[in-house]
């Protein structure tokens, strides 16, 4: 992109086609798999409703897809209210990472995970939330956050 200096120039169409460049960056594809709660756990569903275009540098290996914020338990840590998490699928989690917590097989969280001697802590980033301490039983990690897009 060259920006046009000349006033007669603007608004106008260049004479010259851009050229464009090949350099192994273009976009990705993501599927949008639905809703994510940061606040009171939402039912689990996972339906492809449309994709979003991710840059390449943004995901690391493996499978990714991207969930709607729905909440504000994780303001504290800059998840707001109606921004896109884009997720790395992952059946495991470190102790402070960020994850999508499925408890109980039915209600999908997003928060942070922290074992806590024989049990899972998923701490939200809100002091207006309590952490909730379960059995490593009743929760299954499904994948870590690795990004945000925010629409303003």
């Amino acid at each position: 992109f060259t920006p046009e200096r000349d006033r007669g120039a603007l608004g106008k169409r260049s004479s010259t086609p851009p050229v464009a460049e090949d350099d192994g960056n273009r976009p990705v594809a993501v599927p949008v798999m639905g809703r994510i709660a940061a606040g009171t756990p939402i039912e689990a569903l996972q339906t492809r409703s449309h994709t979003i275009s991710v840059p390449p540098d943004m995901l690391g290996a493996g499978e990714h897809y991207a969930l709607e914020v729905r909440g504000d338990s994780m303001v504290d840590a800059g998840i707001l209210d109606g921004d896109m998490a884009l997720i790395q699928r992952n059946d495991t989690a470190n102790t402070g990472d960020i994850v999508v917590a499925l408890i109980d097989e039915e209600e999908a969280t997003l928060k942070r995970f922290r074992r806590r001697g024989a049990s899972i802590a998923l701490e939200p980033a809100n002091t207006a939330y309590e952490v909730r301490i379960l059995p490593p039983n009743r929760v299954r990690i499904q994948g870590k956050l690795i990004g945000l897009y925010r629409k303003y």
